[in-house]
């Protein structure tokens, strides 16, 4: 997807009250700044999908054969306009581990083999391994989740379970 430098810019000034510090301490609270920006950005990207924003237009084109060999975009908008691209329905499971169990299997393997030549232990290098996994990758990506979900969908991460 190309955005358009406009729209950026839009988004940009919808949620700068959400990223800058009062620094008077008045203003609102932290909610109805959240819910003024999500119902701003909600009306902007409604109005653009629907093409009703005059200076803010965008195409739909396949992309080209590069782009899908580099698995990324190239191509820039001279004009001004978006250019969005049609889903195969494969974009969602980049997100995931899904594909990528051989990456995990291989660090665990690393991780379980370095522990075991330092400490000639496989029972300890075993859960030095597990407790690496599901302690500290777990926690720490689950964490990063719910905050990105957060910043994203501009909800408070309180209402992540």
């Amino acid at each position: 997807m190309v955005v358009p430098v406009l729209l950026r810019s839009n988004y940009n000034r919808v949620t700068l009250p959400l990223r800058a510090r009062d620094v008077r301490g008045g203003g609102g609270s932290d909610a109805d700044k959240q819910i003024t920006a999500y119902h701003h950005i909600n009306k902007l990207f409604t109005s653009y999908i629907d093409h009703s924003l005059d200076e803010i237009d965008y195409t739909i084109s396949e992309k080209m054969f590069m782009e899908h060999f580099l698995d990324m975009e190239i191509r820039d908008s001279p004009t001004g306009k978006g250019t969005l691209y049609p889903d195969d329905g494969q974009s969602f499971e980049s997100v995931l581990y899904y594909g990528n169990e051989w990456l995990l299997f291989t660090w665990d393997v690393i991780l379980l083999a370095t522990i075991d030549y330092w400490s000639g232990s496989f029972v300890l290098s075993a859960v030095v391994t597990w407790l690496v996994n599901e302690v500290v990758l777990s926690k720490f990506s689950s964490w990063r989740c719910q905050r990105n979900v957060a910043t994203k969908a501009l909800i408070d991460d309180r209402f992540l379970l």
